[in-house]
């Protein structure tokens, strides 16, 4: 883009593209049941499919969380596009302190912002509540902590609880994510399949389940914002490191 003079023209440019190529992976589950406890148990095909459907759901999110990319979607901790901010100095282990999340907030494109979601271990909503900022040579509780306790945010954004996220101190155990800039595709809902003959000497019935998808950050790097310092790089997706 260029400012033109009346009657001028601008040089032309050519944007450079990324080829993105995804093919949808199949995630798939069974079951077996005999026909004496499928007659029996009544509700036993409604449970089977609910709890059948929740597994699922855990590991496709847990596929967009972590996923290594090979046969599986490409997960957020797993991308190139992935922002990582370093534990403080003098940090004690498996902790997190107001600076961690202030620093993640900050690395977060502007842009992106307003869709963010912070995704956490459960394990560490003791640590956010009990944020401190030193004051001299005391302390007082962090403007965040407070935010955290009485509405659940963090600088108004939503702090959702998901079993996918690393355990306390480990990369991942809080992950500040645009979900937007995530592309999946999917063929179709899941698939749910019955059959005898898969074991019929048995006398079990075989439920299957098939849903087909794949997934992807759009961008495999993070950003470099025209006017910033050297080094420093903004992305839609930002974790904080080992601790």
């Amino acid at each position: 883009a260029y400012w033109a003079a009346e009657a001028a023209t601008v040089t032309a440019t050519k944007p450079k593209w990324r080829k993105l190529e995804i093919e949808l992976e199949k995630l798939m589950a069974i079951c077996y049941a005999t026909d004496e406890l499928l007659q029996d148990a009544t509700a036993l095909r409604a449970i089977i499919s609910q709890a059948y459907a929740e597994e699922m759901a855990y590991k496709l999110d847990d596929a967009i969380i972590n996923g290594s990319g090979v046969g599986q979607p490409t997960g957020i901790l797993t991308s190139g596009a992935l922002i990582a901010v370093a534990k403080e100095t003098g940090q004690v282990a498996d902790t997190v302190v107001h600076e961690n999340v202030q620093k993640m907030w900050n690395r977060m494109m502007a842009r992106s912002r307003k869709n963010a979601i912070w995704y956490i271990n459960q394990e560490i909503e003791p640590q956010l509540e009990n944020m401190s900022l030193a004051i001299g040579t005391g302390g007082e509780l962090s403007s965040l902590a407070k935010e955290f306790t009485e509405r659940r945010t963090l600088y108004n954004r939503p702090v959702v609880a998901i079993e996918q996220a690393a355990k306390l101190g480990d990369q991942g155990d809080i992950i500040l994510v645009d979900p937007k800039q995530y592309l999946g595709i999917d063929k179709e809902n899941v698939q749910a399949t019955e059959s005898i003959h898969v074991r019929f000497l048995y006398d079990e019935n075989c439920f299957r389940f098939i849903y087909r998808f794949n997934g992807a950050p759009y961008r495999n790097s993070a950003i470099t914002p025209a006017k910033g310092s050297s080094g420093y790089t903004l992305s839609s997706f930002v974790t904080l490191g080992a601790r």
